[in-house]
């Protein structure tokens, strides 16, 4: 199993490429949807699923054109269906000089709890982690977890969008991500990968 991801987008939020020997999820499709396809193309295994770790508009705008061209299920927390297509929920009214708002009408999205799945030969460990948004889930993977804008190298996510809140934030940092091992590569939403060990000194969560 492999992991690459790309930066993309209005704020540089990381696209994630999971791939095995037979099939390739992605996890949040950013926007700048011509390099994600262009990856998908180089990567010649077969786009199998789509999963969100939220719902904001930095982390949806390629998901309808993704979906226009690999029509697979998409995978996210029930919590935010209607940030799909609410510009102010998904934080995109906000930002109408960049040419939003965003939403999403191809998306007929699956709900996912916390909880453990299989999908295409993939064992993954959802992990319901809000507070960032009321809807944000962890994946964790054998050697991997990716874990949206809830934690960050040395940061944490925003809590001052829609329906944020910050003790809930660190309540799941503490009592979900904390619990994983401690030397597993962690991947965020933005910038580059951390582990937990490395964010126990965290001094958003030391304060």
């Amino acid at each position: 199993m492999e992991i690459s991801y790309l930066p993309l987008g209005f704020v540089s939020t990381n696209t994630y490429f999971v791939t095995n020997e037979d099939a390739l999820l992605i996890i949040d499709p950013a926007g700048e949807s011509h390099k994600i396809l262009d990856k998908i193309k180089s990567m010649n295994k077969p786009l199998k699923a789509i999963l969100l770790t939220h719902a904001h508009f930095d982390h949806i705008a390629a998901l309808d054109d993704v979906l226009n061209v690999y029509p697979v299920p998409v995978y996210m927390h029930k919590n935010e269906h209607d940030f799909l297509t609410n510009p102010a929920k998904n934080g995109s009214q906000k930002f109408q000089e960049l040419g939003l708002p965003i939403i999403t009408s191809q998306a007929k999205p699956q709900f996912i709890d916390e909880g453990d799945i299989q999908l295409h030969g993939f064992d993954i460990s959802v992990l319901y982690t809000p507070g960032h948004s009321p809807g944000s889930l962890s994946y964790v993977f054998k050697d991997f977890a990716v874990v949206g804008d809830t934690l960050f190298n040395n940061g944490i996510g925003r809590t001052d969008l829609y329906q944020g809140d910050l003790e809930t934030l660190i309540d799941s940092i503490k009592d979900k991500l904390f619990e994983l091992d401690e030397t597993m590569p962690i991947y965020p939403g933005h910038g580059p990968s951390t582990t937990i060990e490395n964010e126990f000194m965290n001094p958003f969560l030391n304060g």
